[in-house]
């Protein structure tokens, strides 16, 4: 199994080989260059010093030496003086400075000289200390001038040598040089072959994908929501590149549903106002005007028509799907009021809200289609005085909790049952009758979500109590859950 590529590890790798492409080659040159500079410097400094040496070495110590047999200078003078010895230690340090056998071995024979030299004038001094004849003397003065012009050819020959050496690492830096040169063509041509080859992997594991990435979020925002990325990357980029797409697929999905809430929202509105707004409601409340008209009963006919005025204008709320609590209590106090006009003794109510729920928004047209079932379903079909309770009350958990408590006829157990499993179905259930309750249900769904729910009780022949729970907003337009 191939093992993915990795964006990190791809530039890891360019960032280590550049820097060491950079540095190896530095280092190298440096030691090479380091290596025959000390080299040449040495060879310099050893021509130099042995070329002085080769200049006065026999005017030295000759001078020395004649000054000696002659009587000019002491033996005790010579001692202190002695340049054989001072000439000896300037060679043995040019001997510490050479590497070359040959050069060394030059070297010593210039040191066995001297010795020599140095045996020759204390053979001398002897001969003074002892009033030797003169003519001894002069004949070891003799062998000393020998060694002594040994040594100055011998220390000429040495500076050829060293010559010839500078001249060779003169040579051999010229080679590194040019061995260095093509070293570093041979490494440029690497550096561009492989910035040519990470600029094609960059291109095709970076660039493409991200190029690609960027193509689709302009289709999105375009609106052209089926594009798909379909060539992933074999990196990083790869989970970023299903992940767009899947949140693409979501997109879609998540328009479609919300289309669909839309309509169904728009079809359950229209459902609320059909049910407000029937015909038959407004004859009958018409109806009661004009009866109450011709008793004379002008002050009922202003209420009832100051009910049903404020009723209707709440019913539409210019198009806002939220209002205030206390909005939503007056649209009630409204409808009963119209209602009790209506039939009179036969109908009472109630309601007991706490004031500090008011200013909180819920859902319009929530409360009346369930106070029109307790009324319709309930209260109507009983002969005994129809009452209605509207409560209200906030929780600790902010929940808002309204109950619509009638004494009607109430529900059988099973319907009961029934209802309430409706109920739970939620956006799913498929209602045919009783829609005033079933649709304010979807309603709460489709804006609360499972925040909010139905609660219905019920005893045969004593009353049903319909319990609505709902989260508190202080907003006109909260989203959706």
């Amino acid at each position: 199994m191939k093992k993915q590529a990795s964006i990190k590890s791809l530039l890891k790798r360019v960032s280590w080989l550049m820097l060491a492409l950079a540095i190896v080659p530095l280092l190298i040159s440096v030691l090479i260059y380091t290596r025959y500079l000390f080299a040449y410097e040495k060879s310099v400094q050893n021509i130099s010093e042995a070329n002085q040496i080769a200049k006065n070495v026999e005017e030295t110590i000759m001078e020395e030496a004649w000054g000696l047999t002659y009587g000019q200078i002491t033996p005790k003078e010579y001692k202190q003086s002695n340049n054989v010895h001072k000439i000896k230690k300037k060679i043995s340090r040019i001997k510490q400075n050479t590497q070359n056998a040959q050069e060394r071995a030059t070297l010593n024979i210039v040191l066995r000289s001297l010795d020599n030299v140095d045996g020759y004038l204390a053979k001398i001094m002897v001969n003074i200390e002892n009033n030797a004849p003169f003519d001894e003397n002069q004949a070891l003065m003799t062998h000393v001038q020998s060694a002594t012009k040994l040594v100055h050819e011998i220390l000429l020959d040495f500076v050829n040598v060293e010559i010839e050496s500078a001249a060779n690492n003169s040579r051999e830096v010229r080679q590194a040089i040019i061995v260095l040169s093509v070293v570093e063509v041979f490494i440029i041509g690497i550096v561009i072959w492989f910035t040519r080859n990470t600029n094609q992997r960059m291109t095709s594991q970076i660039q493409e994908p991200m190029e690609e990435l960027i193509q689709m979020a302009d289709a999105l925002s375009e609106g052209k929501l089926n594009y798909r990325i379909k060539q992933l990357p074999d990196n990083e980029l790869r989970k970023l590149t299903k992940s767009i797409n899947e949140m693409a697929d979501n997109l879609v999905v998540l328009l479609e549903e919300n289309a669909l809430k839309q309509y169904t929202l728009a079809q359950s509105e229209v459902r609320v106002l059909q049910a407000q707004i029937t015909p038959h409601f407004i004859y009958n409340s018409l109806d009661a005007i004009l009866v109450l008209a011709e008793l004379g009963d002008v002050e009922k006919v202003k209420e009832m028509t100051y009910a049903l005025s404020d009723f209707f204008r709440i019913s539409l709320s210019q198009g806002q799907d939220w209002v205030p609590v206390e909005k939503e209590i007056k649209h009630i106090t409204d409808y009963l009021v119209i209602l009790q006009i209506r039939y009179g003794d036969a109908l009472t109510y109630s309601i007991e809200i706490e004031q500090k729920i008011e200013k909180f928004y819920m859902l319009k047209m929530i409360l009346q289609p369930i106070i029109e079932n307790a009324i319709y379903h309930g209260t109507k079909l009983v002969r005994r005085e129809g009452k209605i309770i509207l409560q209200a009350y906030l929780d600790e958990e902010d929940y808002l909790h309204f109950f619509v408590i009638d004494n009607g006829k109430g529900i059988l157990p099973d319907k009961l049952a029934e209802i309430n499993a409706e109920l739970k179905d939620g956006l799913d259930t498929d209602f045919h009758e009783g829609y005033g309750l079933f649709n304010v249900n979807k309603r709460l769904l489709l804006y609360y979500g499972k925040k909010a729910k139905i609660e219905i009780t019920s005893i045969p022949e004593i009353g049903t109590t319909v319990h609505i729970i709902i989260p508190t907003t202080l907003e006109g337009n909260p989203e959706y859950v």
